[in-house]
């Protein structure tokens, strides 16, 4: 038979749940009757201990059967048929009350000892809570004493010391001072005045952004704090219950966190922060002013740092007895002529820092051997470092003045090399010579030679002229050559139709058809030929007779 699982004692008196287990019974008798007037359906035994088992069909067994059960300490199971079918066959019922039923136990001496135990440790456990809780409230009362009595010598510390505000100067030029020592709950938590860890929030976290794309909201802005060391260590780690005890006990307390957000609170009202995403940035009108503000004087901080940088390079670079003690400080505390104020003073002047730097970078750039002279000394020790490169600047003209007439000459005489060259490899005789040394109009009555010396757009304008004299006698060579092709061909027919004396009249003889020149002198072209021709027929036609 089944049994169901049930509570119980191990060996080492723990309390246990024993799982269901299957046992050997022993069968005694059916509806056994006992003098308490206990009738159960089954008496078995198992275990070797005697066993009531109840078939729950349609009543199930109620407190008083179970008040009896426990005064006759005989174990009871209880087996639940209720959601059988009553078409079920015997076998079937018979497995169902052995195994496969739901039960429990009605009653079982174990359990009760079991229950008893566990009773027992849930007291000494409460008892022991009791007394934890009764401890902790008391370690919490203390706690809550200590922490107000730390808070008020730490209040009062604060009222005897005194205040150095990082940045005042900004802050009162921006506006923001009036904004700052502000007394909030909890501000004695801090290690500094009000004014102090207010103007840090201020100018590190709202205007400096030191906590980069981290949201500005009270607990990231505490931690920061902490981080500087301005929170006392006694009040770092404060939690909820407990800074709320003590705040009941003194108004004044709150832990730092809520002491900056109440900070925040009121620059809020002050309409000094806004809203934004999940925290709080500057508000416009006070943003702006302070970013230009910020950056000019980052510009002048690093007009500052360049001069004394390009002072102490020039000092350097000067000899230890024009140096002498100058330095750059001694500089920087020096009077500027101009201004009549320290240089130190001027460099911060937006009208006079301009003038100073390019004074400074004049110098630099004269003792690097390059640019012109400095107009002025700058209140520096170098007026004989001026003379030496006055004297080395003469000196480099000089040579350079030099350098340009001879490279003047080099040119002069490479321009009259390559015109030469070109009018060699074209003319030849006295009308290379002629060409040469002939002053021409086009060159401003310069001859070719003379302006190709002048310049390289006066050599151009020669080889123009060279180019236009070469054609020129080209085409003249070419009517000559067929001027004499065509003479020698009327010369050649004269003589064919005349007698010699006859051709020789005729060839030299001037005719007015021939414009008052002879046929040889006439002769040049087809046209002319033609023509002479022509008059060649008449002295033919005339005296060709006679020469046949």
């Amino acid at each position: 038979m089944l049994l169901p699982g049930r509570l119980s004692l191990d060996h080492r008196k723990r309390v246990v749940t024993k799982p269901s287990q299957e046992v050997q019974t022993e069968f005694l008798r059916l509806e056994y009757t006992d003098p308490k007037t206990i009738i159960p359906d089954l008496y078995v035994r198992a275990l070797e201990y005697d066993l009531f088992v109840e078939v729950a069909v349609t009543h199930f067994s109620d407190e008083a059967k179970v008040r009896r059960l426990r005064e006759h300490r005989t174990p009871a199971v209880e087996v639940d048929l209720s959601r059988l079918s009553y078409d079920l066959t015997r076998e079937a019922i018979a497995d169902a009350v052995l195994r496969t039923a739901p039960r429990w136990w009605l009653y079982h001496p174990g359990i009760d000892v079991a229950e008893t135990n566990r009773r027992e440790d849930e007291e000494r456990w409460r008892a022991a809570q009791d007394e934890r809780r009764v401890g902790a409230a008391a370690k919490h009362q203390k706690r809550v004493v200590e922490l107000i009595s730390a808070y008020w010598e730490a209040s009062n510390a604060l009222a005897e010391e005194s205040s150095q505000i990082s940045r005042l100067e900004e802050l009162q030029a921006t506006g923001f001072a009036e904004h700052v020592g502000i007394e909030v709950a909890g501000f004695a938590c801090f290690a500094v005045p009000p004014e102090v860890w207010q103007a840090i929030i201020l100018t590190e976290v709202f205007h400096d952004r030191c906590l980069g794309n981290g949201v500005c909201k009270a607990v990231p802005i505490t931690q920061h704090l902490e981080k500087a060391g301005l929170i006392r260590q006694q009040f770092r780690r404060v939690y909820a219950g407990l800074a709320d005890d003590a705040a009941m006990i003194e108004p004044d307390f709150a832990p730092p966190w809520k002491a900056v957000d109440a900070y925040l609170k009121h620059l809020a009202r002050a309409g000094v922060l806004v809203q934004h995403d999940n925290g709080m940035v500057l508000a416009r009108q006070f943003a702006e002013p302070w970013t230009t503000r910020t950056l000019a004087e980052k510009q002048r901080t690093a007009a500052m740092h360049a001069a004394m940088q390009a002072v102490e390079w020039i000092l350097a670079e000067l000899p230890a007895e024009e140096r002498g003690n100058a330095t750059s400080e001694s500089w920087l505390d020096s009077v500027h002529t101009e201004s009549g104020m320290k240089y130190r003073a001027a460099l911060q002047s937006g009208i006079e820092a301009p003038k100073i730097s390019a004074e400074i970078n004049a110098a630099v750039a004269m003792l690097e051997k390059r640019g012109p002279l400095p107009y002025g000394t700058v209140g520096l020790p170098i007026e004989g470092a001026i003379q030496r490169r006055k004297v080395q600047m003469a000196k480099q003209a000089g040579e350079l003045r030099k350098k340009h007439i001879q490279e003047a000459e080099r040119l002069r005489h490479s321009r009259r090399e390559r015109l030469c060259i070109d009018a060699e490899e074209q003319l030849s005789g006295s009308g290379l010579d002629a060409f040469l040394n002939t002053t021409r109009d086009e060159l401003n009555r310069m001859t070719p030679l003379e302006a190709a010396e002048d310049s390289e757009p006066g050599l151009n304008r020669a080889r123009d002229l060279l180019s236009v004299l070469v054609r020129q006698l080209a085409r003249e060579g070419d009517a000559a050559a067929e001027r004499q092709h065509y003479q020698d061909k009327i010369i050649a027919e004269a003589k064919r139709r005349l007698a010699s004396e006859h051709s020789e009249a005729f060839l030299n003889a001037r005719d007015d058809d021939l414009g008052r020149m002879t046929p040889l002198m006439f002769v040049k072209d087809d046209s002319t030929y033609r023509k002479a021709l022509a008059k060649l027929s008449e002295w033919d036609r005339e005296f060709g007779h006679l020469s046949r």
